[in-house]
């Protein structure tokens, strides 16, 4: 059996009452949306899939998690004005909890992990079999210091069909894209994403954009557009 898919011993039983810590958005996240709320994702117990709650930045809430290996908490940000959403936050059960199991910390950092194991348990797949420890530090090591920069359809693919290997985490297909944008500062969804000031003649250069739909966001007036990337050429419109 490969490493990353050992045999686990799962907790099974009671479920048990957790504080939600919730990160603090990025700094230009702060600036383009000031009044974020956050669309919280949790297991729930004594039943099969998820439950959701909504969250208002800074507030703490508890829910009530199984007591089963590797379950994931996700917080997406909810762009109130666009009604959209942003790449989550997350936590993984029981490694992001404190020692006295009272409360889990929600990280940016965490969320492309939890993202794919939300999407493998409600596929199905019993994740408490997975190295999910290991499988988070080959994530952070291969991502070039951004998760959603992965293949995440590839990594879950392999997972479910238990055939994962290291090598599948892997960057996505992406492209580097230069176009007209305007004036402005422009960043992706991608927490990790920064700012990007557009060039004197209103152009654009964003690097390493993965292939598929996008939100592009311009700093100072929070203007949404659509962008949508393929092999050779892109799409940019007004949300």
């Amino acid at each position: 059996m490969h490493p990353l898919l050992p045999l686990a011993c799962s907790l099974y039983g009671h479920s048990l009452p957790l504080t939600v810590q919730l990160p603090s958005a990025p700094h230009h996240w702060q600036t383009a949306f000031p009044k974020l709320r956050y669309r919280l994702v949790y297991p729930i117990p004594d039943r099969n899939g998820f439950e959701e709650l909504f969250v208002e930045q800074g507030r703490q809430p508890v829910i009530e998690l199984p007591k089963i290996l590797y379950l994931p908490v996700l917080a997406y940000p909810v762009i109130s004005t666009e009604s959209l959403e942003l790449p989550p936050a997350g936590g993984i059960y029981p490694t992001d909890c404190t020692n006295n199991s009272s409360s889990i910390t929600l990280r940016w950092e965490s969320g492309a992990a939890a993202e794919v194991l939300y999407r493998l348990w409600i596929r199905g797949v019993d994740c408490s079999s997975i190295n999910v420890p290991r499988l988070r530090t080959e994530m952070a090591e291969r991502c070039q210091g951004d998760p959603w920069s992965l293949d995440l359809s590839l990594i879950c693919s392999q997972l479910a069909g238990r055939d994962f290997r290291v090598t599948d985490i892997q960057p996505a297909p992406c492209r580097d894209l230069i176009f007209e944008s305007g004036p402005g500062c422009w960043f992706l969804e991608s927490p990790f994403r920064l700012s990007v000031p557009a060039a004197t003649d209103g152009s654009l250069l964003l690097e390493a954009v993965p292939l598929g739909a996008h939100f592009l966001f311009e700093s100072a007036t929070a203007s949404c557009f659509l962008l949508f990337v393929d092999e050779k050429t892109e799409l940019l419109s007004l949300r």
